[in-house]
């Protein structure tokens, strides 16, 4: 998808946002931009502890293995 079209769509959510609930457009739209930013931030940290989890499983069970063998 277009990079302007991106950016409408956005600026669009921000207009409707601060129509149905007051507020001003540039604040919906920052809140926005801060929400997507979070959700990210927070995916990304999620992914972390699992692959961090999942790597000392792993190093843990091949230890276990070769003891067990």
């Amino acid at each position: 998808m277009k990079l302007r079209y991106k950016i409408s769509i956005w600026v669009a959510l921000a207009l409707v946002g601060s129509l149905l609930w007051g507020g001003s457009v540039w604040l919906w739209l920052a809140g926005i931009c801060a929400g997507k930013f979070l959700i990210r931030l927070l995916l990304s940290i999620a992914l972390a502890i699992a692959m961090y989890i999942l790597t000392y499983a792993l190093i843990i069970g091949g230890i276990l293995w070769l003891l067990i063998s």
